[in-house]
């Protein structure tokens, strides 16, 4: 009876079904001369905004709703260089929200070309 109430709470808030546990969420980008793989952020919550770091860089996430079966993540990096330091919005990806592995390569010729790879995985 209780499995029964449950499972007819989840279908009728959606939203509970996507958020029940949070997200895993892995990050990797990569450019002409390195790249750089975050350890996997755990994102229990949404419009909760998660930090890791690899080398020198620093990623942040966001994830929010967008609909009952869509998330969004919204992502910043910023680097500390001896020469400077730098930042980027990294692309905001709407993502299916049962899981989702996305990449964008961006530039203006195979010299300044990055790749931005994510994986969202719920946490159950």
């Amino acid at each position: 009876m209780k499995r029964k109430l449950l499972g007819l709470l989840m279908f009728s808030f959606p939203c509970l079904a996507l958020s029940s546990g949070g997200y895993e969420v892995s990050v990797m980008v990569k450019d002409a001369e390195k790249e750089l793989i975050f350890p996997s952020l755990e994102m229990p919550f949404f419009g909760q905004t998660v930090i890791s770091h690899a080398g020198d860089c620093a990623y942040s996430g966001k994830l929010t709703q967008e609909s009952e079966t869509t998330i969004r993540l919204e992502g910043k990096m910023s680097c500390h260089y001896k020469e400077g330091d730098s930042f980027m919005d990294m692309p905001a990806l709407s993502l299916d929200g049962s899981g989702q592995v996305a990449s964008i390569e961006l530039g203006d010729g195979d010299a300044h070309m990055w790749k931005y790879n994510v994986e969202v995985k719920p946490i159950n």
